[in-house]
């Protein structure tokens, strides 16, 4: 997808929304990738200042949970391809450095930082892990962690299943979400090897399955559109301006829906 499109998005359909999260799957994601941190010993006071620097910062929610949980100084950095989502996490961070641009030109930003501490959370669906990867190991001090979260394609099961009702082509001209056309990699053995191939030592990994409710099609819009998860596929077949009588006619045939993510969580580190 292209970059203006995401940038758009996230400025005009995200941003004002995102720290709502709703059914609260990214809260509780960034929570475990916190204590995940905090068990490898990351936390501890006796620790000199720790440079962190967030790939995807988003609206900053990371790192504000990450300054609030740590005893350590956290000196805050990010990258962002959202100017609205940036605004937000500088108001949430006034020392926060960042720099607006797509995180697949991470490269191209911070050239003379190093950093002991470099989040990625939820940026492989539009980054490719294999090529984010040897960009993060270039990013980090030896000895050095990447806090990796990601989405994989073993998500959304019964959301894929039922994207190919006939009732959505006859409703939206024909259309139906490919989200089959995911970037995110398939599993969390798959996120492993990645990181083993690049270099890095795996400390911790998981792959969580949080449950998802959706009820009617205004907590799925709610969720998938103005909470940024299925946005691109939303905007694909229009399902974001349904009509109300479109919506009773969904409301009846597909939903409720339960459903469940598929999210895996990576501590690795850059060898000292």
């Amino acid at each position: 997808m292209e970059s203006a499109v995401i940038q758009r998005q996230y400025d005009n359909v995200i941003a004002s929304q995102y720290d709502r999260d709703p059914q609260n799957t990214t809260g509780k994601s960034l929570e475990r990738a916190l204590n995940h941190l905090e068990t490898e010993g990351l936390f501890s006071e006796i620790l000199p200042t720790m440079r962190v620097l967030d790939v995807g910062m988003g609206t900053g929610m990371f790192l504000e949970k990450l300054r609030n949980r740590c005893q350590r100084t956290i000196e805050p950095w990010g990258i962002d391809i959202s100017q609205q989502m940036a605004s937000i996490a500088q108001n949430k961070l006034p020392d926060l450095v960042c720099a607006i641009d797509d995180g697949a030109n991470l490269d191209h930003h911070f050239c003379d930082q190093h950093f002991d501490l470099v989040a990625t959370h939820f940026v492989t669906g539009f980054v490719p892990i294999e090529h984010i990867a040897p960009r993060i190991f270039a990013k980090l001090d030896a000895g050095g962690t990447w806090s990796f979260v990601g989405g994989t394609t073993a998500g959304y099961r019964e959301l894929k299943r039922r994207a190919g009702h006939p009732l959505l082509k006859l409703l939206f001209g024909g259309g139906t979400p490919d989200l089959q056309s995911m970037i995110c990699p398939n599993n969390e053995q798959e996120v492993v090897e990645v990181l083993q191939k690049n270099g890095f030592e795996i400390l911790t990994s998981e792959t969580f399955e949080p449950e998802l409710r959706f009820p009617d099609f205004e907590t799925f819009i709610e969720f998938g559109y103005h909470g940024g998860w299925l946005t691109p596929f939303i905007e694909e077949i229009g399902l974001h301006k349904a009509k109300r009588w479109q919506q009773a006619i969904l409301n009846m045939l597909l939903f409720p829906v339960v459903d469940h993510h598929s999210i895996v969580l990576v501590v690795a580190r850059r060898p000292a």
